[in-house]
């Protein structure tokens, strides 16, 4: 007995200390022998962890003897461990290669991360954390150097400008090429794309990676691969999110209320008497509707009658997928509404696609790519001072939005001065503005195995839509003041109606062989033929004087026309392109395409767009020293040529115009050519060199990329003046050069502290734009107005400057006046410019003007930071822009110092007499003559602003619910904020609105507000 108490007693102490646990010490090493500093280490199925010192030694106490310990560093393969007693235990941690064995999506084929020598951005949605987006868009925004994504406009459904390496032509287009699932779609994807079935974006940068595109290159490549189900898994994912969003009042303008309005208009008119009288007026002789501010019955605030509060949007993706067995299948349905921040504005989407593929036999791959959407959006005239953002602005604050019975009031203003608009709650109330749209998009491929190495593809791709749009505005609707026609109901109703249908159809043929050659060679190459139709067909029809406005059809008006209309465009293209790598350090790619266009004249319907670009991978080499914290350096150059060919379908050709007339007192149909045809019209294209260096340091823990780009772009699409003895003013040819340089800086780092695992990346974009030649060496090109600003593209200079008198002050006396060069028509008060060209006079015309704003950014940056602990992680993005000038044309009414509009806030501290001159150098009073209006309206620095900006774009906060292995394999809830906080001194609500296109940069005139979101969501996987 005392025997076995003895043993008994022997084994409740070897449990106990099992149980108890050991210490257990240690050293992490890399496979190169140094030490891994920071490495975590982590007591499998507890929390109970250690990292390791700087010399790579660690220390930790188990809580059990037979526990498994999972040393892990970021960049290195972990490994799980088991104790088993000991209590020394060193570790060596191998490399991670995946992320230079990644695969990546170029054009017309795939590429190892490691080989490739061009510049190449990949977002992947994995690492944007699963954030919420309402367009495809959404997700590009701050995720790569050198693209820049705005959102102009708030308007639900809208599209995103989206420039790569800047606007590199006057003429023609700027948007880069889209390609979905190897469909290139054209320059946009509109709405009708679900963001929740991407499954990640490579953009195309350099000349090398989009040559293969030729024609439609030169803005830069966006590549969509949509989700395919993964091998041996089946799933259903269930995604369900729900917002509000609104405009903060910190991005809402202020403007005068109602007492402040009436206030302001009494000493309009009382200075008016004092100037031009030289008296004082009598409380008797002010008008009496604003003869006693403080007794102002109304102070509507417009703008905000028309915003919709808490807005509500939802989003909802089901998807099923199977990847078991040798066809794989996914099907995804999407429904996405949103209202908008405007009243009475809305979004909604349907989307459903299917994707279908995989092995048949070992000599037979096949592909079915479906996507189908429809949408419906309710519009409005949302954009500019004439329209509601802007009208809303200016309206008189004195008048209230319904008539006492509570019905609402159709018209407002015209009185004491105050010029009339609609009611903008009237107007969104009453007039029909509503688009349709079905779409339709698929691929298929049929992909045959000839020999081992030896890959025949032939691809068929199709894009059908349907595009409906009508409008129709009532009777009741008067007419703006602003719009520069005015009047009170009833008017004409008028509607109109357009359909259009699109078909695009491509057909690509693609042979590629990649021959084994050696354990120290890889070689693949491709060749290629592939061909585009697109056609467009419209009917459209409008009507007015209806009998009534209960029949909002075509067929009731008494006045109807109607047109219709067919353009189209074809390409056919030959390509070839061959990847050559050398023991994996000397790397070599080369394109060819040969393209033949449609849209160019007959001499020049062909153009070639070669490209090349080297890789030397240095840490690959002998003579490199093996150094512990550097893991990959590649040094790459790439050489290309690219076309830009969006210039519209008949360029080349001449036009045929009715020009009827009366012969014989009979009417007598005639034709007349309204334009010059040219058979020379050839391609522009862009000539570019890119240098790059990819660093990779403490095992892909720090990981710096950097370009440096120059880019020519020849052969520009322009219309030139000729003379006028030809019977035209303009014909399009080729002529100019600019020329886009710039440096591109990204940098990921990521590390894992303790159970943090934190993950960032930044970059940072400088772009120089140039214009080399238009015509002659001083050409310039004026866009704009003489009271709307102006964009001038002028040789030497950057793209679109803005242009207009240079302030110099404000005439405080008649003396100032007299001293200064001669200003017609001014008075005190009155905005003192600049004789720029020393003649004397500053002239009522454009000889004065000079350069008084730069709208080019001297530099762009993104920010984003993203970390997990345990079961929550947290993804935040910052985007920024700076130093760049903004001209916001809607001051031109929103300052106008006559009464006629209601003003900003600001308008309080005006000048008003050389002994109150305010404090506001911009607010000016007009002393109600007619003389200084002549001074008021006119482009000049006045408008101009600085518009740097930093925006927290998005923030999303998730949490991860434990697996329920039966039912759930991962299940995550999350909240999420978009369009945060914007901290910036410009004054208007969005400072990247503009409401002219192409080379007319940053002109706002008031557009539809961006608005803040907020929203919860979950996400399921079963």
């Amino acid at each position: 007995m005392k025997q076995i108490r003895l043993f008994m007693i022997c084994m409740l102490l070897a449990l106990k200390g099992f149980a108890q646990g050991v210490q257990v010490q240690g050293k992490v090493t890399s496979a190169n022998g140094a030490a891994v500093p920071g490495a975590t280490i982590l007591e499998q199925g507890t929390t109970n962890g250690a990292t390791t010192n700087a010399d790579g030694v660690y220390r930790i106490t188990t809580t059990k003897a037979n526990a498994s310990l999972v040393y892990s560093y970021v960049g290195l393969i972990s490994q799980t461990i088991s104790v088993q007693g000991r209590t020394v235990i060193d570790v060596t941690l191998e490399e991670d290669l995946k992320a230079l064995q990644e695969v990546v999506v170029v054009g017309y084929g795939s590429q190892r991360k490691q080989d490739i020598t061009s510049a190449v951005s990949v977002i992947n949605m994995k690492d944007i954390g699963e954030q919420p987006a309402n367009n495809m868009n959404q997700l590009i925004q701050g995720r790569a150097a050198g693209v820049v994504v705005k959102q102009k406009s708030g308007t639900p459904g809208g599209a995103f400008e989206v420039r790569v390496r800047g606007i590199g032509s006057l003429g023609a287009g700027s948007d880069p090429l889209y390609v979905i699932d190897g469909f290139a779609v054209g320059t946009t994807v509109g709405q009708n794309l679900n963001p929740n079935d991407i499954e990640s974006i490579s953009i195309l940068k350099d000349a090398a990676s989009t040559a293969i595109y030729g024609a439609r290159g030169s803005n830069g490549v966006v590549l969509i691969t949509t989700k395919n189900a993964k091998e041996g898994k089946v799933g259903v994912n269930l995604s369900v999110d729900y917002g509000i969003q609104n405009v903060p009042s910190s991005r809402r303008v202020k403007m005068l209320n109602g007492v402040e309005f009436a206030q302001f208009k009494k000493e309009v008119f009382e200075d008016g008497i004092r100037y031009f009288q030289n008296r004082e007026p009598t409380l008797e002789e002010v008008p009496i509707g604003f003869r006693y501010p403080e007794q102002t019955k109304y102070s509507t605030d417009w703008f905000a009658e028309i915003m919709n509060n808490n807005a509500a949007y939802t989003d909802v993706n089901l998807t099923i997928s199977s990847g078991k067995g040798p066809l794989r299948s996914l099907l995804s349905v999407g429904y996405f509404k949103e209202e908008g921040s405007i009243i009475k504005t809305d979004y909604d989407r349907i989307s459903i696609r299917s994707n279908l593929g995989g092995q048949v036999n070992k000599f037979l791959n096949v592909g079915l790519n479906i996507n189908g959407s429809y949408t419906k959006q309710n519009l409005a005239n949302t954009d500019g001072r004439s329209a509601l953002v802007g009208g809303a602005l200016l309206m008189d604050p004195r008048e209230p939005v319904y008539n006492p019975d509570g019905t609402l009031r159709p018209y407002i203003g015209g009185l004491d001065g105050v010029f009339g608009f609609p009611n903008p709650v009237y107007v969104l109330n009453n007039v029909l503005r509503r688009r349709n749209i079905a779409d339709i998009l698929t691929n298929g491929f049929v992909e045959i195995s000839f020999l081992k190495n030896l890959k025949f593809r032939s691809s068929v791709n199709a894009k059908l839509n349907y595009n409906s749009y009508k409008d129709y505005v009532p009777s009741t609707i008067g007419l703006s003041v602003a719009s520069g026609t005015a009047g009170a109901p009833p008017r004409i109703a008028t509607s109109q109606e357009i359909v259009e249908q699109l078909q695009n159809y491509s057909f690509d043929q693609l042979l590629t062989y990649t021959p084994q050659i050696g354990s120290q060679h890889s070689l693949d190459m491709l060749a290629g033929f592939t061909s585009q139709k697109e056609i467009l067909r419209g009917v459209s029809g409008s009507a007015n004087t209806f009998p009534d406005d209960l029949v909002p059809y075509l067929g009731a008006g008494s006045i109807r026309a109607s047109n219709s209309y067919e353009n189209g465009w074809t390409l056919l293209a030959y390509l070839a392109r061959v990847n050559y790598a050398f023991k994996d350090k000397y790397l070599l790619s080369a394109s060819y395409r040969r393209e033949g266009s449609s849209r160019f004249g007959t001499q020049n319907k062909y153009g070639d767009f070669p490209a090349a670009s080297v890789g030397w991978r240095v840490t690959e080499e002998s003579f490199m020293p093996k150094m512990p914290w550097l893991t990959d350096l590649k040094l790459r150059a790439s050489w290309g040529v690219t076309g830009n060919n969006n210039i519209g379908n008949y360029p080349s050709l001449a036009f045929v115009g009715a020009n009827n007339y009366i012969l014989g007192n009979a009417f007598a149909p005639g034709k007349v050519i309204s334009s010059f045809a040219n058979s020379a019209l050839k391609w522009e294209k862009s000539n570019q060199l890119d240098i790059g260096i990819d660093l990779a340091t403490f095992n892909n823990k720090l990981v710096f990329t950097f370009e440096y780009y120059n880019k020519l772009t020849n052969d520009m699409l322009l219309p030139v003046s000729i003379p006028a003895v030809s019977g035209f003013t303009t014909s399009l040819d080729n002529i100019g050069k600019v020329r886009n340089r710039g440096v591109e800086i990204g940098v990921d780092y990521k590390i894992n502290i303790g159970a943090v695992n934190f993950r960032t990346n930044g970059n940072l974009t400088i772009n120089r734009s140039k214009i080399l030649a238009i015509k002659g060496v001083n050409d310039a090109l004026w866009y704009g107005s003489f009271y709307g600003g102006y964009n001038v593209q002028k040789v030497g200079r950057p793209i679109g400057m803005i242009y207009g008198y240079k302030k110099m002050g404000i005439f405080n006396t008649q003396a100032e006046i007299d001293a200064w060069p001669k200003q017609d028509g001014v008075i005190p008060g009155g905005m003192k410019f600049a004789d720029t060209n020393g003649d004397g006079v500053v002239t009522y015309d454009t000889q004065d003007m000079v350069e008084i704003g730069n709208p080019n950014p001297a530099f762009t940056w993104a920010w984003t930071g993203a970390a997990d602990y345990r079961s929550f992680d947290l993804n935040i993005l910052f985007v920024g822009a700076h130093d760049f000038d903004i001209y916001r044309n809607i001051e031109a009414s929103t300052m106008n110092m006559d009464g006629v509009f209601n003003v900003l806030d600001k308008a309080k501290d005006r000048w008003r007499s050389p002994s109150n001159p305010g404090s506001d150098p911009n607010a000016k009073n007009s002393q109600g003559g007619t003389n200084y209006f002549k001074w008021s309206r006119e482009s000049s620095e006045r408008y101009v602003y600085d518009g740097s900006y930093i925006w927290l774009k998005s923030v999303t906060l998730g949490y991860t619910l434990p697996k329920f292995k039966s039912v759930l394999s991962d299940a995550r809830i999350f909240v999420t904020a978009n369009n945060l906080f914007l901290f910036t001194k410009y004054p208007g609500n969005n400072p990247d609105a503009g409401v002219r296109g192409g080379t007319e940069l940053n002109n706002d005139d008031e557009s539809y507000p961006v608005p803040r979101t907020f929203a919860v969501g979950a996400k399921f996987n079963f």
